[in-house]
């Protein structure tokens, strides 16, 4: 198979897999979106992704979802691994970056035009500070902006307080059943979606998809599902707001955030945010931002590769 002059550019998620080349680091080419299931490991599914497009580079940028410390990766929410060391010999010999899928998407938060955003009510004049990208999906993915540096988190993982009178029960629950404490990302997920909704409705299996719940709000349990995670984003949002001073803006993207945020009251959502005895004067000059635009990760591996050009020269 011919091999070309460019870089690929991956966003690959626990469930999902976003593929383009550039060879100019400005515009994408042949971009593919790929379900991750179909696959048992990264090599199978960048052959694939070749065989589609008819040729190859040696040269890519690679957001994978799971922490990147070491050689061996392994995804967070699936059973898929790889090593570093074996991709770079067997596809990219010319150069390879692999970086957190969110850390990949937050290089994307410094090219952002206005309107690939929406603000989610209204925000006194920002006070100049760190940004912070929050996307809910299979998991919950975080990183932050400091000035020009990138950082990757897992604060997803931080157990969540008992502080939202009408969630203890729903957090007891899942105490009793999973035999531990909820993490923030057991509920602000796709799975969390369908444990709520499972709870209200005393349904065992669910028989609407995790974007049908947060629409159907014509069916009760579904309403309240949705109106259930909101007031927990909002918490969450404002954890994380107070934790890095992201007074520069909080960035909420991914297909569920924006479906739950969709038709919503944005004025109870910053209420919400915004509750605190003591540190409500900052987190009201914190602005939120929605992220409309599909691309983040792939937008965020242009802005990458513009950085770091020695990783496409021939």
């Amino acid at each position: 198979m011919e091999s070309i002059n460019g870089l690929l550019v991956a966003d690959i998620g626990a469930s999902n897999a976003r593929m383009a080349v550039t060879t100019d680091c400005q515009t994408l080419i042949k971009t593919v979106n790929y379900k991750l299931s179909s696959f048992d490991s990264i090599e199978l599914l960048i052959q694939e992704y070749f065989k589609e497009i008819g040729f190859l580079t040696e040269k890519a940028i690679l957001g994978i979802a799971a922490p990147i410390l070491g050689d061996q990766v392994n995804f967070t929410n699936c059973d898929i691994k790889f090593s570093q060391k074996s991709l770079k010999q067997n596809f990219f010999s010319k150069g390879l970056i692999i970086l957190n899928d969110l850390e990949l998407q937050a290089h994307a938060l410094k090219i952002l035009k206005k309107n690939d955003i929406e603000p989610i009510g209204k925000v006194e004049v920002g006070i100049m500070g760190s940004k912070i990208l929050i996307s809910p999906g299979t998991g919950l993915g975080i990183a932050g902006v400091v000035k020009e540096n990138i950082i990757f988190t897992e604060g997803g993982h931080l157990n969540i307080p008992e502080i939202i009178p009408t969630f203890n029960p729903i957090l007891h629950d899942f105490e009793s059943k999973k035999g531990r404490l909820a993490t923030f990302e057991d509920f602000l997920s796709g799975k969390g979606i369908n444990f709520i909704y499972s709870y209200f409705s005393k349904e065992d299996t669910c028989a609407y998809t995790n974007e049908e719940i947060l629409t159907n709000l014509d069916n009760s349990d579904c309403f309240k599902t949705k109106e259930l995670m909101q007031q927990l984003l909002a918490v969450f949002l404002r954890y994380m707001a107070l934790i890095w001073g992201s007074t520069s803006g909080v960035f909420i993207a991914g297909s569920i955030a924006r479906t739950l945020l969709q038709g919503s009251d944005h004025k109870e959502f910053r209420k919400n945010f915004e509750n605190s005895l003591t540190m409500k004067e900052l987190l009201v000059h914190t602005p939120i931002f929605l992220v409309k635009d599909i691309d983040l990760g792939l937008k965020g591996g242009l802005k990458l590769a513009s950085t770091v050009k020695k990783i496409i020269k021939s």
